[in-house]
């Protein structure tokens, strides 16, 4: 079944009603801005940086990154120990912001830190996260959810290389449900070959090249193109759902989000199970209809924003959706205040 005709048949009565509120404010929540980076970024920083090593790179935090699984980034990377802050950004990968993100939500974690990454390629936030969390005493876990096969390989691997304990989750979708709800064990990172979605469904996803990290479970009507009008083969995939993987012992300290262009209704139609226990959400957008959708919905339901940095576009005039048009993701930073510690009630 191609996402288009799941999207043709989500009715108004799945999407929940935000609660009323009295504002668009919720008094709780503080922003962040870029004078505050620097500081929260430094939390982040490892004591003792690892020795350089031909095959990967080092980051200021201590997270080493095979550079075989970075096919666009710049040769040079190979072998090389970094010190610098991200800011504006890592010069590969990501900007100042998500690691903000990672960093506020350790920072604020109590006791145990538990980290879902959505989209998430090679694992490279839930393995940070984990070793670093681990680093300041807390008991740390995570789950990446990834459906294409070599990028979900490459986070078995990743975890490996940064020594965290992973176990590969495969199946029916009612079958990646099941191991969801056993014990844990010893594994730190479980990593799901699916798709996250608001339901158990399976959806059709592209084919990709190593390359192409702008994969997503898309298609157009009657067609074979993606929201970027790229012509690609698909093959169906299982679903993961929200509500299954938040389930647990923990809350979810952070839930990072990136899935090209279906944010909005992925993350409006599981509010509940994400309100319900997750505290705070990293969503990279796409387009500003995606990120207007996701601020009048959350902060109608409470939820404060701590960072909102809007995506950039370039209207060629030559793509099929407004994602494709998207040159770079921007980030909304979402806190949850009925989970805060000092929350009323």
């Amino acid at each position: 079944m191609r996402l288009t005709r799941r999207r043709e048949a989500i009715s108004d009565a799945q999407v929940p009603s935000p609660p009323s509120v009295p504002s668009l404010g919720n008094g709780w929540t503080v922003p962040l801005t870029p004078t505050d980076y620097p500081a929260v970024l430094e939390s982040l920083r490892v004591e003792e940086l690892p020795s350089a090593d031909p095959e990967f790179l080092i980051g200021w935090d201590g997270i080493r990154t095979r550079v075989a699984m970075l096919p666009f980034a710049p040769d040079e990377l190979a072998g090389s120990v970094s010190t610098d802050l991200p800011i504006p950004d890592d010069g590969y990968r990501s900007e100042a912001e998500e690691y903000v993100a990672l960093a506020q939500a350790i920072s604020t974690a109590r006791d145990t830190f538990r980290i879902i990454e959505i989209g998430a390629g090679w694992a490279p936030w839930a393995t940070a996260g984990i070793v670093i969390a681990r680093r300041k005493g807390l008991r740390a876990s995570g789950i990446a959810v990834e459906c294409d096969e070599t990028r979900s390989d490459w986070a078995l691997q990743h975890a490996a290389d940064n020594d965290v304990t992973a176990e590969l989750i495969t199946g029916t979708t009612d079958e990646i449900a099941e191991q969801l709800g056993r014990p844990w064990g010893d594994t730190e990172l479980r990593i799901v070959r699916a798709a996250g979605w608001h339901e158990r469904t399976t959806l059709q996803f592209p084919d990709l090249d190593e390359g192409d990290m702008g994969g997503a479970v898309w298609t157009l009507p009657g067609t074979d193109v993606d929201y970027r009008g790229a012509h690609l083969n698909h093959h169906e995939v299982p679903t993961a759902s929200i509500a299954d993987l938040v389930t647990g012992d923990r809350l979810v300290d952070l839930l990072h989000v990136d899935v090209q262009g279906v944010e909005s209704e992925l993350l409006i139609t599981a509010a509940d199970a994400i309100q319900s226990r997750t505290r705070l959400m990293a969503v990279g957008t796409t387009d500003r209809g995606n990120e207007g959708r996701l601020q009048e919905f959350f902060l109608q339901r409470g939820w404060g924003i701590i960072i909102d940095e809007p995506c950039t576009t370039h209207f060629t005039m030559t793509h099929p959706t407004l994602a494709g048009f998207t040159v770079q993701d921007g980030l909304q930073l979402w806190e949850n205040p009925f989970l805060r510690a000092d929350f009323p009630g």
